[in-house]
């Protein structure tokens, strides 16, 4: 550790002491292909710099914040820099100081990005956590876990959150420093009230250095208990450096950009960035599922659209709206995961573009973006085809990232066109997983990270991903199998196939109108495809999913097939 971090009130932490900086860490990098650097690589400034630059511009919220409730929906990014400025206020009243970490439990909404430019900027690290979790593991609320690994942070929550996840006064005591709840405390004497808190004074930012921890997220946990992802500037300034580029087509100042990613993820630091950087107007939607999310639509007519993959598939049906919301929208964008072909096509129609496009960002929490592709509407024309377009998810940038296929067992690269583990290498990872080094350097082989995902290279570097590890089906991809069915059955609305040991894969689906497949239907879109088990049908509300609408495969596994194993071992989760 630098000895600046030496000297802070109470001393370091043990979880700050263990991280070993990347080599992306050490520096901050130099501009990028020849382009434009980011304005910050620092989320406790983004917002004051984004100010300084646009202080006029308008970003557009589809709800007043909960840490505002009675103040406009609407403001500019000057306006936006105040809130962050009164929330220093009101955490440093709560007794946030320098090193301290604050977990932010709330319903997810773009003020969550406000409290935690605001923790930064005091010199603290936010911990932003989703609250959608699922059962217990091993008899512990996985929020219980998750804060007992940022021992004892500070904690910014709502009620809901105070009473969905179990977090009693004893569980308070024993895991959190202090508590404000946000809304009502029902009366509760171990939880302060915001407004008890406010009209304090504004104190002097001390932001940490650009190679210190800045920022805890966490990773989606389709597969158990999330994992907390620690970056510095330094890290978070490098895995930006793509999106700040001036690429042909990309994003400019002329641009509307609506954007429904989860709050609390790693790709909302990111774009703090960005908005610092090129300083668009913005559209900050909490919930896809939202009326607002069709109104804002029309009502703006965003260029630019970015959601996670499940989120575009539920706006199937909003995409074939006669008032057509995405009727303006040139770019569309989805990050972290393969979005399936149909949806691709659903919306890129929904545009009255010419020649709209698509960019698919295959992301993780740890690293940022692996590979990146575009797609047209020629792109995605075929229906049904085998192997999807989906699934090859282009390469990376040349110059900023390189990717190799590694054998599993003995971590040995494969030949070209041969399924190995995907190993990323890029200068801006992950400093630690909080309270599970261990797990963090499982996964990191030198400069190399393992992503835990299953993949094929070809000859020209292009990367097609197969499945996580852990989710693989012997001698085929799930992913395949999904986006095949999905585009040859119209009337799904999801589908999940769950591989096991010694089982044939499980399909499990929802329709529109939760109306069953006709048998024969289902015989001839699966009649060239590997045996699969009698498909499964349920409601697509009774689907668990993460705080970014993953499917929990593991769970709907214990659920649907009690006592199963899954094929892969999990090792690189």
């Amino acid at each position: 550790m630098s000895s600046r971090m030496s000297g802070q009130r109470g001393g370091l932490p043990p979880f700050l002491t263990t991280y070993a900086p990347t080599r992306g860490a050490q520096r901050i990098l130099p501009r990028f292909l020849g382009g434009r650097p980011l304005a910050t690589g620092r989320i406790g400034e983004a917002w004051h710099v984004a100010a300084q630059r646009n202080p006029s511009q308008l970003l557009i919220a589809d709800r007043p914040p909960d840490i505002d409730p009675q103040g406009p929906a609407v403001r500019t990014l000057t306006q936006w820099a105040s809130l962050v400025d009164e929330t220093t206020a009101w955490l440093h009243a709560l007794g946030v100081r320098a090193w301290d970490r604050v977990a932010v439990l709330k319903a997810n909404h773009f003020d969550l990005l406000v409290i935690s430019s605001a923790v930064a900027r005091i010199g603290a690290i936010p911990a932003p956590l989703s609250g959608t979790y699922g059962p217990p593991v091993d008899g512990d609320p996985v929020s219980h876990t998750l804060l007992r690994r940022l021992e004892r942070p500070f904690l910014v929550t709502d009620r809901a959150h105070l009473d969905g996840c179990g977090l009693d006064p004893a569980a308070l005591a024993a895991l959190t420093r202090r508590t404000v709840c946000v809304d009502d405390t029902g009366g509760r004497l171990d939880v302060v009230d915001l407004a008890s808190l406010r009209g304090g004074a504004v104190p002097t930012a001390r932001l940490r250095a650009p190679d210190e921890p800045m920022w805890v997220t966490h990773t989606s946990g389709t597969t158990g208990v999330p994992k907390l992802v620690m970056h510095s500037a330094t890290s978070a300034h490098a895995m930006d450096l793509v999106e700040a580029e001036r690429w042909p087509l990309w994003m400019g100042q002329r641009d509307t950009w609506a954007f429904c990613d989860p709050f609390w993820h790693e790709r909302t630091m990111a774009f703090q960035l960005s908005l610092a950087t090129i300083g668009l107007r913005m559209i900050m939607l909490s919930d896809a599922r939202s009326p607002a999310v069709r109104r804002l639509l029309i009502e703006h007519r965003p260029t630019v659209v970015e959601a996670m993959p499940n989120m575009f598939l539920s706006w199937e049906d909003l995409a074939r709206d006669p008032d057509r919301p995405f009727g303006n929208v040139r770019l569309f964008l989805n990050s972290f995961d393969a979005i399936h072909t149909r949806t691709m096509r659903t919306l890129l129609d929904a545009s009255d573009r010419r020649l709209p496009l698509w960019i698919q960002a295959w992301s993780q929490s740890e690293c940022g973006p692996i590979a990146l592709r575009p797609y047209t509407r020629r792109s995605v024309r075929h229906r049904g085809k085998r192997p999807p377009v989906n699934q090859s998810l282009g390469r990376p940038v040349p110059g900023y990232g390189k990717i190799r296929a590694v054998d599993p067992e003995t971590g040995r690269p494969v030949r070209r066109g041969r399924v190995g583990l995907i190993e990323f290498s890029q200068p801006g990872r992950c400093l630690a997983y909080v309270g599970e080094q261990d797990r963090h350097e499982l996964k990191r082989n030198g400069d190399w990270w393992n992503t835990g995902d299953l993949g094929v290279i070809n000859q020209f570097g292009m990367v097609r991903l197969v499945d996580r590890e852990v989710d693989r089906i012997a001698g085929g991809s799930a992913i395949e199998l999904e986006d095949v069915l999905l585009d040859r059955l119209p009337q799904l609305t999801e589908i999940v196939i769950l591989p096991a040991v010694r089982r044939r894969p499980l399909p499990v689906y929802s329709t529109v109108g939760d109306r069953p497949l006709d048998p024969g239907e289902w015989q001839r879109a699966v009649r060239d495809l590997p045996d699969l088990a009698e498909p499964v049908r349920i409601a697509w509300e009774e689907f668990p999913r993460t705080g970014t609408w993953k499917i929990a495969r593991g769970r709907l596994r214990e659920r649907l097939m009690p006592g199963a194993r899954p094929v892969g071992t999990g090792r690189w989760t």
